[in-house]
């Protein structure tokens, strides 16, 4: 009796022995063991990998254009037709600001967007009239590469300095009341034709558009008057909306 007793005993031990050996073998063909020189608890050469097959993944699938944005507001010309001794804001305005129309697309780099490049493709009305009654008015295109910076120590996206430039077409200029004017060859007027130009402003909270253009002395299509050098200028107040694709 005693030794079935021990035969039973032997063969219940026998039997939880092979149960526990089966429910462990899944659980340990699951937990690896470290591989040689990888610290406990740190992620294996695999996940490695796979971790940067997915920032590769979400690299390729960034569009290369961040933004498109679409604009409008006022260009206002400086030039030999704008005399306006006491440099009035509102002289400016009312006689020389005009339309102005934007369209733009931009890439945008950094941590937190603060870098970027971008094209406009810009179209202002000119126009001006000087203190005698002479006048002109003009279309002018211009095609704008740029850079911009997002201030730092501000509120972020408040304020993005920029600078570009790119060729200005000016597109049949006319002109009247020159009667008055002298007929020597700083007089002359000059057609349709291609400038070159720089501008610099600020854009807030990427819709507003503060700036000016500025470039050589021919943009209203005028040589300038006797004894007079220097730059025209054409400043601009944008408001545009920007289509954010990244």
């Amino acid at each position: 009796m005693l030794t079935n007793v021990v035969r039973r005993a032997i063969l219940l031990l026998l039997g939880g022995m092979l149960f526990v050996g089966i429910g462990t073998q899944p659980v340990l063909a699951q937990v690896q063991p470290p591989q040689q020189g990888q610290p406990p608890g740190q992620p294996g050469p695999a996940q490695d990998q796979q971790e940067q097959q997915q920032t590769q993944q979400a690299q390729e699938s960034e569009p290369f254009i961040h933004g498109v944005s679409l604009g409008a507001g006022i260009a206002v010309y400086q030039g030999d037709f704008s005399r306006n001794p006491e440099h009035s804001f509102v002289k400016y305005v009312a006689g020389s600001g005009k339309l102005s129309l934007r369209a733009g697309v931009d890439h945008r780099m950094g941590q937190f967007d603060e870098y970027g490049v971008g094209a406009d493709l810009i179209y202002n009305r000119l126009a001006g009239e000087t203190t005698g009654g002479a006048g002109f008015e003009a279309n002018s295109i211009a095609l704008d590469v740029y850079a911009d910076y997002e201030l730092p120590y501000i509120r972020q996206g408040l304020f993005r300095v920029f600078v570009g430039g790119g060729p200005n077409f000016i597109i049949s200029p006319s002109y009247r009341g020159f009667s008055g004017l002298p007929e020597d060859d700083s007089a002359e007027r000059l057609g349709t034709r291609v400038t070159g130009s720089l501008k610099v402003g600020v854009t807030i909270l990427d819709k507003i558009r503060v700036g000016t253009r500025i470039a050589p002395d021919m943009v209203d299509g005028y040589k300038g008057f006797q004894g007079e050098n220097g730059a025209d200028f054409i400043s601009f107040l944008n408001f545009s909306y920007r289509f954010n694709l990244k």
